[in-house]
């Protein structure tokens, strides 16, 4: 991305001014709008031809912008997709929501148009960069210290997964869910010291292997991995029973789930 000189960008939102303003602010930085007012008019110029970002609303009408946004992220062909969440919700619930259903960002309206093309560029790079490794080793990583944004690696991995592996769906997104479920605790300790970061996070990919390993970075950490990862924890016997990891070890004091994968066909 983008696949060609002028990056498309599909406009999804329901109120027919914003979105023709939407459109003329794209066009005045030489991207290319394609306009759809509801989520299945979306989809449908989805399948006639995949744009390099999408820059969505929430409150749309029948689809919703979170619909969308997972059916996006949950597809093979579109997960890789950037989706900017570009909405008047400013609460912290709807921003959480939109990241775990697989959002790539998220802005508020009113909107300066300077800053939204930023944003829009940034999603576009990283998405650029995370094309640039379909093979080697992938290595993701984050210290979680309380910020929605933290969401964003659990995210990158599923992408990765989607793109790399034959993993199943639903596999998938239970390791999304349960992932991103543990940087969200570890980032609520953390936050109980000021934002001091309790442990590393580092999810390692290659050809046929799964690695992620909860380093402990204070003293804290220990009861940490002892509630969330420990023999009689929850998440490690959901992902488990799911097939998202093969189980999990204590190695030294760190915690790590491991799982044998296969490439993805095609």
């Amino acid at each position: 991305m983008p696949t060609h000189n002028r990056p498309r960008v599909l406009v999804v939102e329901d109120e027919p001014d914003m979105n023709n303003l939407l459109a003329d602010v794209l066009r005045a930085f030489d991207f290319e709008p394609v306009q759809a007012v509801d989520g299945q008019e979306a989809l449908d110029r989805l399948r006639e031809q995949l744009p390099d970002a999408v820059l969505l609303d929430l409150m749309l009408p029948g689809i919703s912008g979170y619909e969308l946004c997972r059916r996006l992220k949950t597809c093979r062909e579109t997960a890789a997709i950037p989706v900017l969440i570009l909405t008047a919700l400013d609460r912290q619930p709807d921003r959480r929501t939109a990241f775990k259903t697989g959002a790539d960002d998220y802005m508020t309206k009113p909107f300066a148009p300077d800053a939204l093309v930023g944003r829009l560029h940034d999603c576009l790079q990283e998405a650029h960069r995370a094309a640039e490794h379909t093979t080697g080793q992938v290595r993701l990583a984050v210290e979680p210290t309380g910020h929605l944004t933290d969401l964003k690696v659990p995210n990158a991995l599923a992408t990765t997964l989607y793109q790399r592996t034959d993993l199943p769906a639903e596999t998938i997104e239970t390791l999304r869910e349960h992932l991103s479920a543990l940087v969200e605790a570890a980032g609520a300790w953390a936050a109980d010291l000021a934002g001091t970061p309790i442990v590393r996070v580092t999810m390692t990919l290659d050809a046929d292997h799964l690695r992620i390993t909860f380093d402990p970075l204070t003293e804290r950490a220990e009861a940490f991995l002892a509630e969330h990862l420990g023999p009689q924890a929850a998440a490690p016997a959901a992902l488990a029973d799911a097939n998202a990891v093969d189980g999990v070890q204590q190695q030294g004091g760190s915690a790590v789930m491991e799982k044998a994968l296969g490439s993805a066909e095609g």
